[in-house]
């Protein structure tokens, strides 16, 4: 009985808080001495957070006794914070700040939560206000300004970020820590389903060494951060509103997202609807353009958006938890395969659409028009989350996290107003981070992930079987700080398991050239002769461990430099793994690894051993934050081998196997021209991948300011180029921020970039002319703001290399963008 009590009352002791009997008071100020007011003081493990006044004083009470890490943040100020390690009694703690010449904004991607001068991983951070000049209808080219990412465009209505040459599975994608369980990393017509138009921030991590997000995160991670589950509850109502239009595209877009609660529940609504036509271009769409292609116009890139999330939060001293629901619905035109009629019917449509609109130029009815016509893409998605966090839970750690979310996403590909695919993906995932406190100076947090994901792709275009895909993983970060050295260790241990339905193969191949008819007749005759290969999967299961170690040296306050060493391993994706049929909406056919083609270039009978790709990687930052001017440059090395990549094989796919009569050879010649894909195959090889990206700035006076970046790649196989790797790019830009007025114009250059693939075209250099202004007033407490963005001033036309659709859908042409915004 004894024994039994005195454990219970262990248990009770190791599990209880700690007594809350402290006060620390104390006064932030700058370098000249002049009080902070605004600043934000908070207990590292806890809830507790204060601003200081008008004098920059700060009170804390009830604070714990153990381990009291001091955190002090300010937009313009350098980071601070002071470990007080266990403390008895009261204390006075002050701090000093160092003025910062950007906006130091805490990154919560990265693992400590550090700011972005003392990240160890490259990274940047795009606030809301920079997210709102830069909004774009995609993903991608709404970051694509960002030195070190461009953008896989799609068109105007699909794009994902590029980060340092890599794209799909290599570049992870998440919301608030989670993945966004789209099938954008399956295809690049597959529209990213992260929402920025109400996002507070979106964190840019560069380089492997993420080792909380998943292995295969190589090129980079990218967090989208927003409330939709709040941690705090606001003092008062606060959100903002949105109504723009768009000249290029006749694009119409409207926004609203508002926060509030009261006592200890919190709420969060937001909603947006875009509203698009085909976007003007310079030129034709095509480089080879045929007769009947309109000029000017990107034919069916149009889209119709609309999405809608709540959530609400329970917030106590201990925690808070919360839940989400998110809806999206997105219909979208697929650039660069629509169909056109034959010249007569072209021709006699035109006469006819001239003789009953002449002098009528209603955009909602050529908006109508446009969706019905070609291939479209119909999305609907609806996301479950739930999140939270205990501050303090037990002796030894300083918080819990937990975060899980369960999408159901479908989308159907429509051509001819049927369906001819359907691609359906339900998937839940969840992440456990625990927060511990120091250990002989050593802090992080060690974690575990699972995920599970059932794809299916039913239709004509279903280039992919049915995938269940269960990943599950250990993984932990750990920081300690010798002086002005800050050293951080890492390490993650995946299982991905694949579950794949069986398959067949049905693919005949003849080369990139035009066959004599009599010939071609002959091999029509010998392949419908074939049939189609079965295959049969086991289960494919892949172990993965990664490893990293980095120190970030503020050799001079305000002044730094980062080395990150890591060994990654990354299992194949499903798509690179077990692809195998006609990608109509990249007009490729895609072939996996697990697929050979035999002597005679087609399909062998038998399966492909895969392995994992694993890369050693080097990556150096200098970083330079405070006085009239700054720096960031990173330079990287990643060294690959068994890289994957995707590339030309020369060989155009022939699905036609039906005999033709003589009189009809002619016209089976030219449909087979028009059918044919070519046979894009996944392959391993060693790889080199190296480059940088930099920018700099300087602040001519308190309202001027110029800045400069750019950034470049190579990347190599050991006999050739890798495909699609951006070209050199330079830009500059010159603002001017004012009390009320604000604006910008910058030029981006982008070099030709002839550093090809095998079967790959080069592109031509462009550069690209951009501006904007806004004006700021405030009326009955609600700031106003006017704005104005124009876009490709020039209008030239502009290809992008990173593109399956480069030679097909070029970039839109002039665009000027008009809108009102109101914060309150």
């Amino acid at each position: 009985m004894f024994k039994r009590k005195l454990i219970t009352t262990s248990l009770v002791l190791a599990f209880a808080p700690a007594a809350l009997a402290n006060t620390i008071t104390g006064t932030i100020t700058n370098e000249a001495g002049n009080p902070v007011v605004g600043a934000q003081i908070s207990v590292e493990g806890s809830r507790k957070s204060v601003y200081t006044d008008k004098a920059g004083r700060y009170t804390l009470t009830n604070v714990a006794p153990r381990d009291v890490h001091l955190h002090v943040s300010s937009d313009q100020y350098l980071h601070g914070d002071k470990d007080l390690g266990a403390i008895e009694g009261d204390k006075v703690v002050n701090f000093t700040l160092t003025s910062s010449s950007v906006e130091n904004i805490l990154v919560t991607a990265t693992a400590m939560q550090s700011s972005i001068l003392e990240s160890v991983t490259p990274v940047s951070v795009l606030g809301a206000e920079e997210l709102r000049k830069n909004q774009a209808p995609t993903f991608g080219e709404t970051l694509k300004s960002t030195p070190g990412v461009h953008s896989t465009y799609y068109g105007p209505v699909s794009s994902s970020p590029v980060i340092r040459g890599n794209d799909g599975p290599r570049v992870k994608i998440v919301q608030n820590g989670l993945d966004i369980s789209d099938v954008s990393r399956i295809g690049p017509d597959h529209n990213v389903a992260a929402n920025t138009s109400s996002a507070t921030q979106v964190e840019i991590l560069r380089g492997p060494a993420t080792l909380q997000y998943g292995s295969g995160a190589i090129g980079g991670v990218v967090n989208v951060v927003d409330k939709r589950i709040p941690k705090t509850v606001p003092q008062q109502l606060e959100g903002e509103a949105e109504a723009r239009y768009s000249t290029a595209d006749n694009g119409q877009f409207a926004k609203v997202d508002i926060t509030g609660g009261k006592g200890v529940v919190a709420y969060h609504v937001d909603g947006f609807t875009r509203d698009t036509q085909d976007i003007d271009i310079p030129g034709f769409a095509s480089v080879a353009p045929d007769d009947d292609e309109p000029y000017g116009t990107l034919e069916n890139s149009a889209m119709d958006t609309t999405g809608v999330t709540g959530g609400l939060s329970y917030v106590q001293d201990e925690g808070y938890i919360g839940f989400a629901v998110e809806r999206l619905d997105n219909t979208y035109g697929v650039p660069g395969h629509s169909h056109h009629h034959d010249e007569e019917e072209e021709h006699a449509a035109h006469e006819e659409d001239t003789h009953d609109h002449e002098d009528d130029h209603d955009h909602e009815n050529e908006h109508e028009e446009q969706l019905e016509e070609g291939t479209k893409i119909d999305v609907e998605m609806t996301r479950y989350q739930i999140a939270g966090e205990l501050y303090s839970p037990v002796a030894f750690l300083n918080s819990i996290k937990f975060a899980a979310a369960h999408t159901d996403y479908t989308h159907a590909e429509i051509e001819e107003g049927d369906i001819g695919t359907r691609f359906n993906n339900d998937s839940t995932n969840l992440r456990v981070t625990a927060n511990h406190i120091k250990a002989n100076g050593w802090h992080g947090i060690v974690g575990i992930q699972a995920s599970t994901s059932d794809y299916e792709a039913v239709g004509a275009e279903a280039f992919s079987p049915p995938t269940e895909t269960d990943t599950y993983a250990l993984y932990v970060v750990e920081q300690k700080s010798f002086g002005a050295v800050t050293a951080e260790l890492g390490g993650r241990v995946e299982r991905t398991k694949y579950t794949v339905a069986d398959t067949q193969i049905d693919l005949h191949t003849g080369e990139h050239e035009e066959h004599e008819e009599h010939e071609e007749h002959e091999e029509h005759e010998g392949e419908a002769e074939e049939l189609p290969l079965q295959f049969a999967f086991d289960d494919y299961q892949f172990t993965s461990t990664s490893l990293s170690a980095g120190a970030n040296w503020e050799y001079q306050q305000g002044q730094s430099v980062a080395l990150t060493v890591s060994r990654n391993e990354r299992a194949p994706s499903q798509q690179e793994l077990f692809s195998g049929g006609a990608h109509l909406a990249s007009q490729t056919y895609e072939l996996g690894l697990v697929f050979a083609l035999d002597e005679d270039n087609e399909v062998a009978s038998g399966l492909r051993e895969v392995t994992e790709e694993v890369s050693t990687n080097i990556d150096l930052t200098f970083r330079k934050y405070t006085g009239n001017w700054g720096y960031t440059a990173s330079f990287f090395y990643n060294q690959a081998d068994d890289y994957i990549y995707q590339t030309d094989t020369g060989l155009t796919s022939l699905d036609e196997h039906e005999e033709h009569d003589e009189h009809a050879e002619d016209e089976a010649h030219d449909e087979h021209e028009e059918e044919g894909l070519p046979v894009f195959a996944f392959n391993q090889s060693d790889a080199d991948l190296y480059g940088m990206e930099a920018e700099v700035y300087y602040d001519l006076d308190t309202q001027w300011r110029v800045d400069v970046f750019a950034d470049m790649i190579r990347a190599k196989l050991d006999n050739q180029d890798l495909p699609r790797i951006p070209p050199l790019r330079v830009g500059t830009k010159i603002s001017y921020t004012g009390t009320r007025l604000s604006g910008e114009i910058g030029a981006t250059y982008n070099d030709a970039q002839d550093n090809t693939a095998p079967y790959e075209s080069v592109t031509d250099s462009y550069t690209l002319l951009n501006a904007n202004i806004q004006y700021e007033m405030m009326a009955k407490g609600v700031s106003w703001v006017l704005f104005a963005n124009a876009d490709n001033l020039t209008d030239e036309e502009a290809r992008v290399h990173t593109s399956f659709l480069k030679d097909k859908a070029p970039l839109p042409g002039r665009n000027v963008t008009v809108g009102v915004r109101a914060l309150f």
